[in-house]
């Protein structure tokens, strides 16, 4: 006798990675006709956004990709005329899409432990799934996250694809930098036999100079953010890892952040120009680490526990200095060793206290994402650290990408305790 429930189960599996397919086709085309992109925000440059995202996404399909974790330098990538797949942002598009279920069981399936980053499970329940564009090449570094080694590992087994991993060092040290800008060349050769493209003369050069052209714009945003009457506030912010790192080295993300740029400084001179002035009253947050990428109701809740404002994001913060495009590979090295993340607390902590200076915050909400051990380790440290400065932090437990671990009741408790007592101190 067949069995109808399995029967569909296995009818659904091979549709998957074709419907997958066809939804970024049509996304593509749908961004293409209407000029819309894919999200409600308010502010057109986000739109900008995930028309590229989409963009990009439809020739990862279409022609093959390099999956990637997230610090793999695009530039490189991109220089090289080829299509870089994060597989951390898929894994996000996946939750928002309402999909990560099916790939969390097909991780569970495949015995990978519930203890490790939802990103990674969800990632690798895909590829076992086989949804993801077809690789021509796998790279991850060893930057902040161990997963982006055995995912990386996992996944050249389950495609049979050639892969790399870039060891990052600790410290920025001539011998360090050295060490990482030969690995990157190698980076560079190797995809360069897999492929057949080959890296075409000044092409780095000029993908850095898109990436310097980008991080000047990153930079003079988060200036303008400085102003009390920026409207970018909330978790608008929270998605521009994308931009920043994913399309770094292209003509994307210097359009969004120009684009960005220039609508906000122009929201603000209308705003002044109406006779807004600031909410003394308003509680100005700092946020640690990134967000649910599924419809969850953190920011409602804290908008609701009071007059809040979440100013500014730690992901956002420009920690590379400009690269020298005559010395692409060294200074694609010394951006991936001074990543605040990479390295002793120290690093973070200097950051976090100089942001909390810069935007004037009266605290900071870190959300703690289930399986992040490199952060989950340091909230308390850097909680005590802050609390030294005056700034109090509140410590959010909850999940990015599976949202079974997400507990909206105690968050909606926790953040009107703390705005309360942050009410009372303003």
């Amino acid at each position: 006798m067949v069995n109808i429930k399995s029967a569909k189960k296995k009818v659904a599996k091979k549709l998957t990675p074709f419907l997958v397919k066809e939804l970024f086709r049509f996304l593509n085309i749908y961004s293409k006709v209407t000029g819309k992109g894919i999200g409600k925000e308010d502010i057109e440059a986000f739109h900008i956004l995930s028309k590229s995202v989409v963009e990009l996404f439809h020739k990862t399909y279409k022609y093959g990709s390099v999956w990637t974790t997230l610090f793999v330098p695009s530039e490189i990538i991109f220089a090289m005329k080829l299509q870089p797949f994060s597989l951390e942002i898929a894994a996000a598009l996946c939750s928002k899409f309402g999909q990560s279920s099916h790939s969390l069981t097909e991780a569970d399936l495949a015995a990978i432990p519930t203890d490790v980053c939802s990103f990674h499970r969800t990632a690798l329940g895909n590829a076992y799934m086989g949804v993801y564009p077809r690789p021509l090449f796998l790279a991850g570094t060893s930057t902040i996250c161990d997963s982006n080694i055995k995912t990386i590992k996992i996944c050249e087994s389950i495609t049979g694809k050639e892969s790399m991993i870039v060891d990052v060092p600790y410290e920025m040290n001539d011998n360090s930098v050295k060490f990482l800008t030969k690995q990157l060349i190698s980076l560079t050769k190797q995809m360069e036999e897999v492929t057949g493209k080959k890296m075409e003369k000044h092409a780095l050069s000029e993908a850095i100079e898109l990436s310097n052209q980008a991080r000047e714009k990153m930079i003079e945003l988060n200036h303008v953010r400085q102003d009390p009457l920026s409207p970018l506030a909330g978790g608008d912010g929270l998605g521009m890892m994308v931009p920043s790192h994913y399309l770094a080295g292209s003509q994307y993300a210097v359009d969004f952040y120009t684009g960005i740029v220039d609508e906000l400084k122009g929201m603000i001179a209308t705003r002044r120009k109406n006779g807004e002035v600031a909410d003394e009253k308003e509680i100005r947050l700092l946020w640690l680490e990134l967000k649910p990428y599924f419809k969850a109701d953190v920011f409602d809740k804290i908008a609701n526990a009071g007059k809040t404002k979440i100013v500014f994001e730690e992901i956002n913060h420009v920690y590379w200095d400009k690269m020298d495009p005559d010395k692409p590979y060294e200074s694609l090295a010394r951006k991936l060793i001074s990543n605040h993340n990479n390295g002793p607390l120290d690093n973070r902590l200097k950051v976090i206290k100089t942001l909390a200076k810069d935007y004037n915050v009266d605290g900071i909400i870190a959300f703690s994402t289930w399986g992040c051990r490199r952060n989950n380790a340091a909230i308390p440290t850097i909680k005590a650290e802050m609390a030294k400065e005056g700034v109090p932090l509140l410590n959010l437990d909850g999940d990015c990408v599976d949202d079974t671990n997400y507990m909206s009741g105690q968050i909606a408790t926790r953040t009107e305790g703390f705005i309360e007592m942050l009410e009372v101190r303003k």
